[in-house]
């Protein structure tokens, strides 16, 4: 085996996050008792996806970031006077309590196990909605732990998550591979650990001069050879 250890991001590259993410945004509305448009989801996801990458940029605390993200969500589409406290913690309840794989995820990750692959994950979300979603998925059947950069004390692209990847599995990094769909946190973590690094670009989004795969396939083609 060429890699000893393969690391994961989960969100968007083996768990569908943005299914759990409406999920969760719909919990929020039936609890406010507040009628759910289906075009608030593409409201709503550049604005997560801002605000955490203002978190990755170490700019703002997590506890900052979960609470304001909808406090500008809601005075975008005209709701205000919320306890945008309870909006958060409703949301992480809502998130925490539904996992989907994506297609095809849970078989990859069965095969690498037959073939004898260690595996981990690593991830910038919230340690709590991650390891609650890790169980409900079951993924203790393929990897060894789940690792977030609330635990670590420091998100992707910082590189210490991966540092600490390394001494709970001990294996050295350069016998490890990293695979996750961002090129901000993912790519960028992965590079200045000086990781091996596989981007997973199914909607063809980047056209960055990555090694990078559009499905499972050709991932599990590259691991095994």
């Amino acid at each position: 085996m060429k890699y000893e250890m393969i690391y994961f991001d989960l969100d968007n590259t083996i768990l569908d996050f943005d299914k759990s993410e409406e999920y969760a945004l719909k919990s929020v509305f039936e609890h406010l008792n507040i009628g759910y448009d289906e075009s608030y989801i593409e409201v709503y996801r550049p604005i997560n996806e801002k605000w955490w990458k203002l978190f990755s940029e170490g700019k703002y605390r997590k506890e900052m970031i979960v609470v304001e993200r909808f406090r500008e969500f809601f005075e975008k589409i005209g709701v205000f006077n919320l306890n945008f406290n309870e909006v958060a913690q409703v949301y992480l309840k809502g998130l925490s309590s539904v996992a989907f794989f994506i297609e095809g995820a849970e078989e990859f990750l069965g095969k690498l196990k037959e073939k004898g692959f260690r595996m981990a994950a690593i991830t910038n979300g919230v340690e709590s909605v991650q390891q609650k979603r890790a169980k409900i998925a079951r993924l203790d059947r393929f990897f060894e732990f789940v690792l977030t950069s609330e635990k670590v004390g420091k998100p992707k692209p910082e590189p210490d998550i991966f540092f600490y990847a390394e001494k709970l599995s001990n294996v050295p990094l350069s016998r490890s591979i990293y695979i996750g769909d961002n090129i901000e946190t993912d790519y960028e973590g992965a590079k200045r650990a000086k990781l091996d690094f596989i981007l997973f670009d199914p909607k063809n989004k980047f056209e960055d001069n990555i090694k990078k795969v559009s499905n499972y396939k050709e991932l599990y083609r590259i691991l095994i050879d």
